[in-house]
């Protein structure tokens, strides 16, 4: 990477410009890898999407598969966010904080299908570290779940909570790459529906 400046350029410091070109950055990254793809997608087509040279890229990210992995890591984090905030609202019982985190998770990837490709398509195009980081980050998810579900399952035991959060982590991948192929042939919300019904019955 270039070397960060640390002059004040119009009233507005060094740090605030990079952390500002860093964002673009990660917006058009999120464009291009998540409607182009990564493979489709180098340095100078991002930087033209960003409206920056090739020298501000470098500034912030090593090469476009670390771009790719901190726009993962920026649509991940919102996605946990989101998911933690509706489960701590939805209230004590388990289906509605069932409905609530499904709900939330499919209707925030459904709302920007970029970020859909994102998570869950262009982690085998990045290959190697990014695809490592990208397995380990989702099991973030698995642990959400886990967490949530042992206070639904005091009787469980860690190795069967763990396979269940796994079981319903990958129900809910499958389910938002066929309803985005058209294979379901769903509203949106009758997938939630479904889903939400079948977790509940799984911890009954």
């Amino acid at each position: 990477m270039h070397q960060t400046p640390t002059r004040s350029y119009g009233g507005v410091a060094a740090a605030d410009r990079v952390a500002a070109r860093r964002a673009r950055l990660l917006e058009a990254g999120l464009e291009r890898f998540g409607t182009d793809g990564f493979a489709a997608t180098g340095v100078k087509d991002v930087c033209r999407a960003a409206g920056l040279t090739d020298r501000y890229f470098y500034e912030s990210f090593r090469d476009r598969e670390a771009l790719l992995v901190a726009v993962f890591d920026e649509v991940t984090d919102d996605l946990f966010a989101r998911v933690a905030a509706a489960v701590a609202a939805a209230g004590p019982d388990p289906e509605p904080q069932l409905r609530a985190a499904v709900g939330t998770f499919l209707r925030a990837l459904a709302d920007d299908r970029r970020r859909s490709r994102v998570v869950f398509a262009e982690a085998a195009s990045a290959g190697g570290e990014a695809e490592r980081h990208m397995r380990a980050t989702l099991r973030r998810f698995t642990d959400l779940v886990a967490t949530t579900a042992r206070r639904h399952l005091p009787a469980a035991d860690e190795e069967e909570v763990r396979v269940l959060a796994l079981s319903l982590v990958g129900t809910l991948h499958r389910a938002v790459i066929e309803w985005e192929d058209g294979a379901l042939g769903l509203p949106l919300e009758r997938v939630v529906d479904h889903c939400a019904r079948l977790f509940g019955a799984v911890l009954r």
